[in-house]
């Protein structure tokens, strides 16, 4: 299992102005590459996302099969863990030039996903662990 450290957003009017910025190039970015039936190559990856609760902590477990972890960020940023990256495009791992192809039903390409932290949450314990393609981010509830 291999641990990720959490970037904590911390906040001021620069990163404000800064998040709406990128909000903005996204939504812009997506609207210019839809086609007339709708669909955006920007859309197209979007990780599976499960939300557990035990009694102690909240459990966010993100589907990223053959992800490196460099090519995966995670961060708090106002109240929210937000998960970032790139899925590559699976290639034969000998390393042979593919000529063409017949079928492609594994997602790539960029992703965010989102996820709004909880009140009861001890931010600065969240951790987050890499095992067998599937990022675990832990969410500790407080002490009452």
């Amino acid at each position: 299992m291999l641990a990720m450290e959490i970037q904590v957003d911390a906040g001021g009017m620069e990163d404000e102005f800064a998040n709406l910025v990128r909000q903005m190039s996204c939504r812009l970015e997506r609207e210019m590459n839809r086609s007339r039936l709708g669909f955006s190559p920007t859309d197209a990856f979007r990780p599976a996302v499960n939300l557990y609760e035990t009694a102690n902590e909240f459990v966010i477990c993100v589907d990223l099969a053959g992800m490196d972890m460099k090519d995966m960020q995670v961060s708090l940023e106002k109240g929210e863990v937000v998960i970032r990256g790139r899925r590559h495009s699976p290639m034969p791992p000998d390393g042979t030039q593919t000529v063409a192809v017949h079928l492609m039903e594994i997602d790539h390409g960029n992703f965010c996903r989102t996820v709004e932290v909880p009140s009861t949450v001890e931010q600065g314990r969240i951790v987050a662990n890499y095992h067998l393609g599937m990022l675990w981010v832990r969410l500790p509830k407080r002490k009452s």
